[in-house]
């Protein structure tokens, strides 16, 4: 009967790991798999964008046509979505305006079909899934296979008005694969190496921990007495003594194997966490590690080298020595990178990065940049395997500084490998000298400030008609002390930018936010905050703003204004909407600040229906000597006055211009002529 026990155990025992194994297999792994294919399709759609945004800028700022084409397509040159994704733009005739990829130079798009549907390409396709706002999926050739309509390519479309451009992208589906290829044979390789593991861990419980217990079983089985002549017998020293030792001997088994799992699951998960986060072949970190690395640095530098022509040591030495270079040049850069308290990781192929998260000094870094771009110049790659010595060229891409540092990098190492430089410096128009030294300073400063309580609201007045205060717009300043010991205040446009690259920004506004909300005890008129589009989709900055609203009763939130600068940020209107109606049920105002500046859609404005219309002060500026501003502000007044929205002008400064938008129809004003900033509120 114990046997039987046993064996049901065990039969459970394996069950239970085939289904594990199965969960691995056919739900975890394709799990895993969608999720990271989804994040890399998600984070080139925002590329996509980020592209799209600055076409429609120089669309925008720009009068001659050709030289915004020959701009445009020296920035898509430049941009690669996923790994040989391009962007490709043509007008609503079909005709072909800029195509990086040179794919259809040759082509009317116009009259292209689709071999799988019939449908033509531009006409019915192309406009359906602009209309639509979706993605476009088809079936397409390769270079290699041109006869083949067998390959999945995605597309976003984008249309410019008033070039009357569509901006297309044009990427293989399999290319985001390449971001997460292996994953799938990782886990299946690691689950099989587990239930191996498991399995040899039953067997040796088997014959070491059940075998006893049945052979002490079977020994106290033998000991068949009489129960009267248990009690008239005294007790058998030898059977109990070889009972308790059985039992010892079983739990000193149990402790051993417990000690023993624990270490194999330490081990797996030191294995798994080394597959995922180093390169097999140079014992780097990889890209994902890097990402991991600095998501949460203040100041980051990246300097991404790139081995050239290596695709010429693959054909001339065989790959096993092309590998055996790329061990040797991680070598070369770790000990490079000792000296400079930097990391190396290999992020892909031949392209390795070195990184700097402490802001070493300006000049440091000069010299860092120097000796780097010449490491290889007069020194082999010494192959021992071989004896061999090879001499390789390489090309750095630099970011300094910047929000997304990894992919302002590959930009920056794109433009150097086109333009046949040694290195370039993303933003190489700003000195980087002082980039670094600005940065050092503002992140220093914004850090005492924090920590001093310095960050300080101030309050710009808006008036009525009658020229009485009715709001208070709230201002960021920071209190500091001149050359002279003299208190003064810093205006944002000097560490604004500085505070969002080092991460202080939330900070920032989270202590302007929290004292201007303070002050509302201390007047009776409403008090206004600037917010941007990024701020919205910033979930920590929301979680922020409503920790201090919920400090304040629904009476006194009436008296809150919302101020979001209008412009061609806003890339999707529904989430703008939901943020408005969710502090609008609190019974907050809404401003559209800036208007007439960005892309002024009035069809949105009418959905929005905001409180006030707050008018860019560079119309309000010229307006009593430009006849374009004075017509433009006319005409924002008559639509707001429509929709029964009040309208405030900005940058009254002068009685003039004061009585010319006062005679249009303006509400409310503002502007150094009539109140100018200040830390006190009435």
């Amino acid at each position: 009967m114990n046997n039987k026990i046993f064996l049901k155990i065990g039969w459970m025992l394996i069950i239970a790991l085939l289904g594990y194994l199965f969960f691995v297999v056919f739900f975890l792994s394709p799990k895993v798999n969608n999720y990271l294919s989804d994040t890399e399709i998600k984070n080139e759609r925002l590329q996509f964008n980020k592209v799209v945004s600055i076409i429609n800028s120089k669309s925008r700022n720009s009068e001659n046509k050709d030289l915004l084409i020959k701009d445009v397509e020296l920035l898509l040159s430049s941009v690669t979505l996923a790994k040989t994704g391009q962007i490709y733009i043509f007008d609503s005739s079909g005709k072909v305006i800029i195509d990086a990829s040179s794919e259809f130079e040759t082509k009317n798009i116009s009259k292209l079909i689709l071999p799988n549907t019939q449908n033509k390409l531009f006409l019915e396709e192309i406009k359906k899934s602009y209309n639509s706002r979706s993605s476009f999926e088809y079936l397409w050739n390769k270079p290699y296979d041109a006869y083949n309509y067998v390959y999945p390519k995605i597309s976003w479309v984008e249309y410019n008005k008033n070039l009357d451009w569509y901006i297309v992208s044009s990427i293989y589906r399999e290319d985001f694969s390449t971001y997460v290829e292996g994953i799938n044979a990782l886990i299946l390789n690691i689950s099989i190496l587990l239930f191996v593991v498991l399995a040899i861990i039953g067997i040796f419980i088997t014959v070491k921990v059940i075998a006893p217990i049945n052979k002490m079983l079977s020994e106290v089985q033998k000991v068949h007495v009489e129960t009267n002549e248990f009690e008239a017998t005294p007790k058998s020293k030898d059977e109990i003594g070889f009972l308790a030792n059985q039992f010892n001997t079983l739990l000193d088994q149990v402790e051993t194997n417990r000690k023993t799992l624990d270490d194999h699951v330490q081990q797996k998960t030191k294995e798994i966490t080394n597959k995922l986060y180093y390169d097999e072949l140079t014992n780097l970190k990889n890209r994902y590690a890097l990402q991991e690395d600095i998501k949460d640095s203040d100041f980051v530098s990246i300097a991404l080298v790139d081995i050239d022509s290596f695709d010429d040591i693959n054909e001339l030495y065989g790959f096993s020595t092309g590998n055996l270079v790329l061990i040797e040049t991680a070598n070369i850069l770790n000990e490079f990178s000792s000296r400079y308290n930097v990391t190396v990781h290999r992020i892909h192929g031949n392209v390795f990065s070195v990184t700097d998260k402490r802001m070493m000094g300006f000049s440091k870094y000069d010299q860092f940049i120097s000796e780097l771009s010449t490491l290889f110049k007069n020194r082999p790659v010494i192959v021992k395997e071989l004896d061999i010595e090879i001499f390789i060229d390489i090309t750095l891409g630099i970011s300094i500084a910047q929000e997304e540092p990894l992919k302002t990098a590959g930009i920056a190492l794109k433009k150097a490998k086109k333009t046949n430089q040694r290195y370039f410096v993303y933003n190489n128009e700003l000195d980087t000298k002082e980039v670094i030294k600005k940065s050092i300073f503002w992140r220093e400063k914004i850090k005492c400030a924090l920590k001093d309580n310095t960050v300080t609201p101030f309050y710009q007045p808006i008036f009525n008609r009658n020229k009485e205060i009715v709001k208070y717009e709230t201002l960021m300043r920071i209190k500091d002390l001149d050359d002279e010991g003299k208190e003064v205040f810093l205006l944002p446009y000097l560490f604004l930018d500085v505070a969002v690259k080092t991460k202080q920004y939330l900070q920032l506004s989270n202590q302007v936010i929290s004292k201007a909300l303070s002050d509302l005890s201390r007047t009776d008129k409403q008090i206004s905050f600037n917010l941007s589009f990024k701020d919205i989709l910033d979930v920590d900055f929301v979680e922020s703003l409503d920790k201090n609203l919920d400090k304040i009763d629904s009476v006194n939130k009436e008296r809150i204004v919302f101020e979001i600068l209008e412009s061609d940020h806003i890339s999707d209107y529904t989430i703008l909407e939901d943020f408005i109606l969710k502090y609008r049920n609190q019974g907050i105002k809404i401003a559209i600040d800036d208007f007439g500046t960005g892309y002024s859609n009035f069809a949105h404005i009418l959905k929005i229906r905001p409180d006030y219309i707050k008018i860019d002060g560079s119309l309000i500026k010229n307006i009593d000597t430009d006849k374009n501003s004075f017509e433009m502000v006319k005409s924002i007044i008559e639509f707001s006055r429509a929709l029964n929205i009040k309208v405030i002008a900005e940058f009254i400064h002068s009685q003039e211009v004061f009585d010319l938008v006062s005679d249009l129809g303006v509400d409310e004003f503002q502007g150094f002529h009539l109140g100018k900033p200040d830390p006190h509120i009435e």
